[in-house]
């Protein structure tokens, strides 16, 4: 496994413990939301330079770059019902 790769994984991983610990234990929506885009981009990045030096573009690489593509979005549209929702506690947090 190549350093970089290695490096990924480990980011990776650290970012879906944070979302369980989130998602399981409590915490802020807006923690919840923000770790699950930033590890949407983390595997959309780690993805594109697999698929663009080492693997190739398969239907695999398509499949699972959607998947990042499809929840980065979606946790982006769950900060913005958040924001809509009560802007003071939004703002709060920050």
């Amino acid at each position: 496994m190549a350093f970089v790769d290695f490096i990924a994984v480990v980011v990776l991983v650290l970012f879906l413990v944070e979302f369980l610990r989130l998602a399981v234990w409590g915490g802020s929506r807006k923690e919840l939301f923000l770790t699950l885009a930033l590890f949407a981009l983390t595997l959309g990045v780690w993805l594109i330079y697999n698929a663009s030096f080492v693997w190739g573009w398969d239907f695999y690489t398509y499949f699972s770059l959607a998947f990042a593509v499809a929840t980065f979005f979606l946790s982006v549209f769950g900060l913005y019902r958040l924001r809509e929702e009560s802007k003071l506690e939004f703002q709060k947090e920050i």
